[in-house]
């Protein structure tokens, strides 16, 4: 796991300061080492930050090149079956002088071209290849990232310069582009809770699409899409047998097998729910010596979960640490927290706390259940997707009570996004933090200055069942926007990969080609995951009430005071009368703490 960063200038005067600048600012991302390439020309420049996970010699430095020199990549991720496609690369000749995956890679694109290579890949990476070969433009320089967006790249082009990084801070550091914060971002982030892709908070820096790649020489570029997830979804659907539970568990062991693959400490980190249960449960059959676990407990009761995750360590007899977080110590954290936020969010900072704990345990890499819950339909609207997908269908006057509902009442204020017959508007009935009403008063814009950006993240969904349509949406917008990006940056300010084997990619396709009622029990959650482990989990695992990984927030923010939040506000271009209202009604109990919390990112984003 790593830090990349890269700049192209036409003219060929690349500043050598500027690319040194912005590879020291991701030092916490890769502390074990540090390289540095510009090419002949002077045209291109490409810098890297590494921290060891495989291959920890010297013979894994970065960027690296071909035998040659003629390419060049700069690589951030984990490739998990790279040694059978080192064995594969072997068998057609080609000589390795390490054992990294990344001079797979290298190899690999040389011998199948990226169309070829990408394909092949089993794991999560965003890399930057450059290519001396080509003789009409003499250089081809390519983007890549995985199909889930597990790994961040971020990228600014005019006509004379590029310049690229895995966080959006060296971009901004570099000095070479203009800064201008855009309200597109603050719009969105104020619906979502995050920043959705490709929009970021500086305007004209963009987010890399997971799933694609995108390829720059002289004569322009190419964003080509080589993953689709929609296509899992719409193949013909696996059918209630045995054998689905069978194959399932089979596929699902083999993730989480290949996730085990380290050359540097590595545990799992255990929340006390099914999905990390699950993890334990099956990362523990592989190794010869016990797992190493970790987990966060609470003074609060009502959200520590250490019953429960004592009851899987013991079973298992892992090597168990168990950090208390309080409210002090979030109080203490808060000013890194915000420096490690690279795009504003409103969760993260349970993944903060728990990747400190693992970086003072000694691990360098832990693997994560993120991802189960929207592969697998673990979350309460799965259970309501088809009554509100049946509203929303309704002809208009018959949604008017609906509409009426959420417009007067704080409860049900996002059920007026039903009176929109998109399926974004469907989706944001559950998810959104904000409606636009109240995110054009925050801001001090017009509803629709809100519903234009809106408009610009619509996207065509596929013809689904809502269960299937739900689990679609939820990857491609809550996880990959928000999980995603706030487990990267919140876990690389610390130095610790996380890893998230619920989203290797053999796994999600199996679970989306699988018939949706196989997905959902009003008896038992996550039944297709539970009935694949055949009695692994105890049933006071698997039948506890639903908590998720939650920190006493709530609590907190009210002990904290008002103070942290005016200050917040009267930072940025929020509308100052407005915003004490949400925070009135967030002290009589009235409003959800992530509306207010959500204020605070906002006006403390530079």
């Amino acid at each position: 796991m790593c830090g990349i960063v890269g700049i192209y200038k036409r003219n060929g005067d690349i500043n050598t300061e500027a690319i040194i600048r912005m590879r020291d600012t991701l030092a916490r991302r890769g502390p074990d080492d540090s390289g540095f390439y510009i090419s002949p020309d002077k045209r291109f420049c490409l810098a890297h930050t590494r921290l060891s996970i495989i291959d920890l010699s010297s013979a894994g430095h970065q960027p690296m090149s071909n035998r040659e020199g003629t390419v060049w990549i700069s690589f951030n991720g984990e490739i998990y079956n790279y040694r059978q496609l080192q064995d594969e690369l072997k068998a057609k000749g080609c000589e390795f002088r390490s054992n990294s995956d990344t001079e797979v890679i290298v190899h690999g694109y040389k011998e199948w071209g990226i169309d070829g290579l990408l394909p092949r890949l089993r794991g999560m990476f965003a890399f930057a290849i450059y290519d001396s070969r080509f003789l009409v433009s003499g250089f081809r320089v390519i983007l890549a990232r995985d199909r889930f967006g597990i790994k961040p790249l971020y990228y600014y082009q005019d006509k004379e310069l590029l310049i690229f990084s895995s966080e959006i801070k060296p971009i901004v550091k570099s000095g070479l582009i203009p800064v201008q914060r855009n309200r597109d971002a603050d719009t969105a982030f104020l619906v979502f809770g995050n920043v959705p892709e490709p929009l970021t908070t500086i305007k004209d820096v963009f987010s890399l699409p997971s799933g694609s790649y995108m390829s720059i020489d002289d004569t322009g570029k190419r964003l080509v899409k080589y993953y689709d997830l929609r296509d899992s979804f719409t193949t013909p659907k696996v059918k209630d047998t045995e054998d689905v539970y069978n194959t399932l568990r089979s596929i699902l062991s083999e993730a989480i097998d290949i996730h085990l693959i380290s050359d540097a400490p590595l545990g799992v980190f255990l929340s006390g729910g099914i999905d990390s249960a699950a993890l334990v449960a099956l990362a523990s059959e592989k190794r010869d010596m016990p797992l190493t676990t970790l987990s966060l407990y609470f003074d609060e009761e009502l959200y520590s979960e250490l019953p429960y995750q004592r009851m899987i360590a013991e079973k298992y007899r892992t090597d168990h640490r168990e950090v208390k977080v309080t409210e002090r110590d979030f109080y203490a954290e808060i000013d890194n927290i915000f420096e490690a936020m690279d795009q504003p969010t409103v969760d993260g900072v349970n993944t903060y706390f728990v990747s400190r704990a693992a970086k003072q345990a000694g691990l360098k890499a832990v693997l994560s259940g993120t991802g189960g819950d929207e592969v697998f339909c673990g979350y309460g609207s799965f259970k309501r997707i088809g009554l509100l997908d049946a509203i929303h269908g309704l002809p208009g006057l018959l949604k008017t009570p609906f509409v009426i509902t959420g417009s007067l009442n704080d409860r049900w204020r996002k059920l007026g996004y039903l009176q929109n017959n998109d399926p974004l508007s469907l989706y944001l009935t559950m998810r959104a933090l904000f409606v636009p009403k109240d995110v054009a008063r925050i801001l001090g814009i017009t509803e629709n200055e809100v519903n234009n950006v809106l408009e610009n993240l619509k996207l065509q969904t596929p013809n689904l069942e809502p269960i299937d349509w739900l689990s679609y949406m939820e990857i491609i917008f809550y996880l990959k926007n928000q999980l995603l990006k706030d487990t990267d940056f919140m876990s690389m300010y610390h130095s610790v990969e996380t890893r998230v084997p619920y989203l290797d990619h053999a796994l999600v396709e199996y679970v989306a080609s699988a018939n949706p009622r196989l997905k959902i029990d009003k008896n038992m959650p996550k039944p297709l995951l539970v009935k694949s482990l055949k009695g692994m989990l105890p049933d006071e695992i698997v039948f506890r009430k639903k908590q998720g990984f939650t920190f006493p927030f709530d609590l907190w923010i009210r002990k904290m005071g008002k103070g942290i939040f005016e200050d917040a506000i009267s930072k940025n271009n929020i509308d100052k009368n407005h915003a004490e209202g949400l925070w009135s009604r967030f002290e009589s109990g009235k409003l959800h703490w992530s509306r207010v919390w959500a204020l605070v990112v906002i006006g403390r984003q530079e």
